[in-house]
């Protein structure tokens, strides 16, 4: 081999070497699939506000401010039908804030400013029933923030800005009494997120003065503060900037909390315990603008963190054991005015994601999962694969080999 031809073949290995290291394959691993019109058609829907799967459907609760909340839903991911009527019947219901499922029926919760917040539950997913008096019989629970299903209860978490967020429990969905103190004893907690874990029901607070704190109860009546803080004050794992305790989830044995952090960008913990914690991702998954980690479900062995980004747009970040993190999808998925994930949900063989968009309206995406995955897009867009950062550290072992046999080549003609 000459000398001109040794070069070159070195400057091929190394350039591969380069690109191995700066395209990375983790910058964009999956594809993503838009599977509806934005906003379902209606720009006024500018949030998936919350997501369920129930029966043979995926469920969609919308924020609309203009006609009231909407209900969509669908049986192959891709074509959507409205279920209920705008606000169910009331424009004051402008969003679906919360919705889970029970025994034989989906609930929808709502958030009314002026009644207060109602909960509305369906056998069938298309005929609705009201099951609570409008906020629980007191207007300041203006927001149902969280269902949960827990020991033979259905449970709902409010938002009350006077007394403090209230848990209310049903064994059948339309007899409920309260199973908390007013804001836990602090009135400037909300009730904002559930998961049951070890045998006992979590509820994760807002609480914008002292920060997040965490309760856990083996009955659904008895509570326990488990966040590690005194009591009050001294919450958000110790940094009062932990606002919300927006979202958490089971993977591997551990439960996983999402953080909502304005200035440091959001945060997971994880405890094998329940009582015991650390952070296991970066502020803000190395992105101060990052603020919250809002939607964490698990899929193919994998924990995914949707976050609440307005500067470059949300993103998606997942995990395999909890504290290697990739993000998994492009800024916004290519649309920096989706500004964030509210919702996702595991339906059939992918995982979906419902956006906040103000400028044309909510999106709901959905992936396989699998790197590279094979998905067909329906109507819809697919963000690419890094296909160089695939292809990169091939060159450059292919170059190596190729310098390497040379050079051995060459020893021996001498």
């Amino acid at each position: 081999m000459t000398k001109l031809s040794l070069r070159f073949v070195s400057v091929l290995a190394l350039l591969g070497l380069l690109l191995a290291l700066a395209l990375p394959t983790g910058a964009q691993p999956i594809a993503w699939t838009q599977v509806n019109a934005d906003g379902f058609g209606d720009a006024d829907n500018y949030n998936a506000d919350s997501m369920t799967v129930f029966g043979d459907h995926v469920y969609v609760g919308t924020a609309n401010q203009t006609s009231g909340a909407e209900v969509r839903r669908s049986a192959d991911g891709t074509t959507w039908n409205q279920v209920n009527a705008n606000g169910f019947g009331d424009p004051d219901n402008w969003a679906v804030s919360a919705m889970g499922v029970f025994g034989t029926h989906v609930y929808a919760g709502t958030w009314n400013n002026t009644t207060g917040g109602q909960i509305w539950r369906s056998p069938d997913g298309t005929t609705w029933t009201q099951v609570v008096p409008d906020g629980f019989g007191d207007g300041n629970n203006t927001v149902i923030w969280t269902i949960a299903s827990f020991g033979g209860h259905v449970y709902a978490g409010t938002y009350n800005d006077v007394t403090g967020g209230e848990l209310w429990r049903s064994p059948d969905g339309t007899t409920w009494a309260q199973v908390n103190t007013d804001g836990f004893g602090d009135p400037n907690n909300a009730a904002d997120s559930m998961a049951v874990f070890g045998g006992q029901l979590y509820v994760g607070t807002y609480n914008w003065i002292t920060g997040t704190e965490l309760w856990r109860s083996p009955d659904g009546t008895t509570w326990t503060r488990v966040d590690g803080g005194a009591s009050p004050g001294n919450g958000g794992f110790g940094d009062d900037k932990n606002e919300e305790a927006s979202c958490m989830a089971v993977l591997g044995g551990t439960l996983y909390v999402g953080t909502w952090n304005e200035t440091t960008g959001g945060e997971v913990w994880r405890s094998p315990d329940g009582t015991t914690w650390t952070q296991v991702s970066a502020d803000g998954f190395g992105d101060g603008d990052n603020w919250k980690v809002e939607s964490m479900p698990v899929f193919g062995g994998h924990l995914y963190a949707g976050t609440y980004n307005w500067v470059t747009g949300t993103e998606v970040w997942r995990s395999a054991d909890g504290t290697t993190w990739t993000q998994v999808s492009a800024g916004g998925f290519g649309d920096g005015n989706n500004e964030a994930i509210a919702s996702m949900a595991v339906f059939g063989d992918y995982v979906y994601a419902g956006t906040y968009n103000e400028v044309t309206g909510a999106e709901v995406w959905r992936t396989s999962g699998v790197s590279p995955p094979p998905p067909v897009p329906v109507g819809g867009i697919i963000v690419p694969v890094n296909r160089l950062g695939l292809v990169a550290p091939w060159l450059g072992l292919a170059a190596l080999v190729v310098l390497a046999v040379s050079l051995v080549r060459r020893r021996r003609s001498t």
